[in-house]
């Protein structure tokens, strides 16, 4: 019983073949896979996205990670407000900074927080026996052990700019993103970006409902700004595979 509801196991469409998906993982390192969940799944997480109350506002201060909660944001006066995101998009012109609100599942699992929230049984599937032994016939790395995930909400303005998602003290494999975003205009931005060497976007993927994205880590790509215009907004569920 999640939050008075039942929520039942996040599963896999039992049609994909992993390890035929992993030859084109292989070649280029990084992979899109259309109608990854079941459609009762797709459609449990999305609304467990969608009624999610608790929401944080990501973005990086002295090179810190920094979460604060959506509701102390909105407190501010218009004009707080304008120059509390000034400072962060002042950080995003010459380093790495991002902006979306977030609510990081597997950290509020490990806490003890949210006892039955809906969004956590996202937590229980990346952490299963299918999710992980999928995960490492697709990449051909048989040591993935582990994996964490957050919900991600990408509003009119928000963004992620370039890095390649190595970290200091995990060993993260691949990165994945389970895109949760139903009916996307491409003209609304959004995109998760992959970049060469010279900085030109080799490859851009929309937001989606429903797809898989999987890419191996160092790799550098981003996600672009959500357009001021934009309807809805981008929402995923999101973390990393590691050893």
């Amino acid at each position: 019983m999640a939050g008075g509801r039942m929520t039942e196991a996040i599963t896999i469409n039992s049609a994909l073949d992993a390890g035929a998906l992993g030859r084109t993982f292989a070649d280029k390192g990084r992979i899109h896979i259309e109608d990854f969940l079941a459609p009762a799944s797709a459609d449990q997480l999305l609304a467990a996205i969608r009624g999610n109350q608790e929401w944080y506002l990501a973005y990086t201060e002295n090179g810190e990670a920094v979460e604060s909660p959506s509701a102390d944001i909105q407190r501010l006066n218009p004009q707080q407000k304008q120059q509390f995101f000034a400072r962060i998009h002042q950080r995003a012109a010459d380093a790495f900074q991002y902006c979306f609100l977030q609510y990081y599942v597997t950290e509020s699992v490990n806490r003890g927080d949210n006892p039955g929230h809906p969004l956590h049984v996202a937590h229980d599937f990346v952490n299963s026996e299918a999710f992980l032994g999928f995960m490492r016939s697709l990449t051909g790395e048989p040591g993935i052990r582990s994996a964490d995930v957050l919900a991600s909400c990408y509003g009119p303005g928000h963004y992620l700019t370039s890095h390649d998602d190595t970290h200091h003290a995990r060993d993260r494999v691949a990165a994945y993103v389970i895109s949760l975003t139903p009916d996307w205009n491409r003209n609304w931005g959004g995109h998760l970006a992959f970049f060469d060497k010279a900085g030109n976007i080799e490859e851009a993927l929309i937001p989606c409902f429903n797809a898989l994205n999987v890419f191996s880590v160092p790799q550098f790509h981003a996600v672009q700004m959500v357009a001021p215009f934009a309807r809805s907004a981008r929402t995923s569920l999101t973390g990393w595979v590691h050893r």
